[in-house]
This record gives C-alpha cells, structure tokens and sequence, in this order.
C-alpha cells in the first residue's frame, strides 16, 4: 500500500513537473524515485519489526497488520506518524500537484478560447476595414481623376454612385459588427 500511493504521489509530481513547469523529467530521476520510494516503504513497514509499534492479526483474522488498538506511546505515535507520512503527506502533495495541473490545464482552455475570440474579433475588423475600403476606393479614384485634371471623364450622374456609396459606408459596421458579435458571442 505505501509503495503504491508513494508510486501515485511520484506520478502526480512528475505530471506537475511536465504539465506546470513544462520540464521532462528523466529516466535517471525515474530509477531515483523508485528506489526512494521502495527505501521509504521499507522503513515504515520495517519499523514495527524494530520495535517501533509491532504487527498483529488482524480483527476479521485474515492478514496481519500494526497494531492500531495499543494504547502504549510508542505504538501511538507510529500510528499518528505513519498516518501522516503514509496518507496525509502523500495525498496533500497528490492535491497540490492536480489542483495546479487544473489551474493550469484551466488557464491553457481560457487562453484557447480567448484566441479564439481574438481571431473572430480579428476578422470582424478586417471585414470592416474591407468594407469601408471598397466603399471609399471609388470616391478616392474619382477626386484624384478630378484634381488631375480628368474632370471631363467625369459626369455628374458618375460622380454621385461613388459619393454615395462612400458616405453608406457607415452604415456597414453596425451591420458587420451585429452579425460578426452574435458569432464572437458564441464561443465566450
């Protein structure tokens, strides 16, 4: 049991390592890990057999265990130590390490959706700058031909569609902007 959850709380920290601090943890600290781990366990499970509370049959009397009934301060503050190393310890490092690692993973889907949102608004703006350039374009083109002295390729029923349609130009970005925000909506 302790080597599993110590294996668990060896996971949850290499996951915290990768996943927070973006860093490959390596093999020669995986074969570490390991040996700490099992170094670890041996010591809790061994310190019983050293006196260090003792191991006895269990209540249903199927398997055997630390003698969790003893009153003796010896017996009880292995209890209360190998509670604490043993469960406690690892399963807070366990919570730390996830609880980041969903902060994290929280903050990447934040970042996603906000680039999202960014790219709609991005194309939102394009369009609008398109608009009103293609609504402009013509109006500028006339007044140039105009000031350079082509006036004469000009008529006034031609010179009014382009006048016109440069000032609607207005007009558009609301339009745009109602249409293009009902889909940036969408994805906040």
């Amino acid at each position: 049991g302790i080597v599993s959850i110590m294996t668990l709380t060896a996971l949850a920290y290499e996951r915290y390592i990768r996943v927070v601090h973006a860093k490959v943890i390596d093999f020669s600290w995986s074969w570490r890990a390991i040996t700490y781990i099992w170094l670890y366990s041996l010591a809790w499970t061994g310190a019983p057999l050293l006196g260090w509370n003792r191991y006895t049959l269990e209540i249903h009397g199927l398997g055997c265990s630390v003698d969790w009934k003893s009153k003796d301060p010896n017996d009880t503050s292995f209890v209360l130590l190998f509670f604490l190393g043993c469960l406690v310890a690892p399963v807070g490092i366990m919570a730390y390490c996830y609880g980041h690692i969903l902060h994290a993973v929280r903050m990447v889907i934040q970042v996603i959706k906000l680039l999202k949102y960014e790219k709609k608004v991005a194309k939102m703006c394009f369009l609008m700058i398109s608009t009103f350039l293609i609504c402009w374009m013509p109006y500028a083109v006339v007044s140039l031909l105009i000031t350079y002295g082509y006036s004469n390729l000009i008529t006034p029923t031609v010179a009014v569609i382009p006048s016109f349609f440069a000032k609607s130009s207005t007009a558009y970005n609301p339009v745009i902007y109602i249409f293009m925000s009902r889909k940036v909506g969408t994805l906040m």
